[in-house]
C-alpha cells in the first residue's frame, strides 16, 4: 500500500510540473521549461533519446517496473514530449509529437479507463502534425 501511495504522490508531483510548463508556455515565460522537462525525465529515470527511440511496449515494461505504475508514468512521459515539442520546429517537433502520439495510443488501448483528456491531446497532436506537414510542402 505504501508503494502505491508513493507512485501516486510521484505522479501528482510530476503532473504539477506539467501544469507549470503549460502555464509558462502560454504566458511566454519559457526560460525554465527545458530544465523542468529534464526534471520529469530524471524522475521517470528516462533519457529523452531512449524515450524517443524505444519500442512503446518495451518502454511501458520499463516504466511499469515492479510497482505497476507504468500507465500513469507513460502518460506523464507523453505529456512531457508534447510540451518539449513546443521548443522545436520542423522534423524534430514532428518526431516528438509522433512519439507522444504513439505512447498515448498505446495507453488508450491498454488502460482500463477512458480518458477524455488523452483523446483531446491526441486530436491536438494530429492537428499540429498536419499543420507541420502542410507548412513543409
Amino acid at each position: 500500500m505504501l508503494r502505491k501511495d508513493f507512485i501516486m504522490v510521484q505522479i501528482e508531483e510530476l503532473g504539477k510540473v506539467i501544469a507549470q510548463i503549460i502555464s509558462r508556455r502560454k504566458t511566454g515565460a519559457t526560460r525554465q521549461i527545458p530544465e523542468q522537462i529534464q526534471t520529469i525525465y530524471r524522475s521517470l529515470k528516462l533519457e529523452r533519446d531512449f524515450l524517443t527511440t524505444a519500442d512503446t511496449e518495451d518502454l511501458f515494461h520499463l516504466l511499469e517496473s515492479d510497482d505497476r505504475g507504468g500507465i500513469p508514468r507513460m502518460d506523464i512521459a507523453a505529456k512531457a514530449l508534447v510540451e518539449e515539442s513546443y521548443l522545436f520546429s520542423g522534423q524534430q517537433q514532428r518526431d516528438l509529437l509522433l512519439k507522444a502520439q504513439s505512447l498515448l495510443e498505446y495507453l488508450q488501448t491498454h488502460d482500463r479507463t477512458f480518458s477524455l483528456e488523452r483523446m483531446t491531446l491526441l486530436d491536438d497532436i494530429r492537428r499540429r502534425t498536419e499543420e507541420n506537414d502542410s507548412t513543409n510542402l
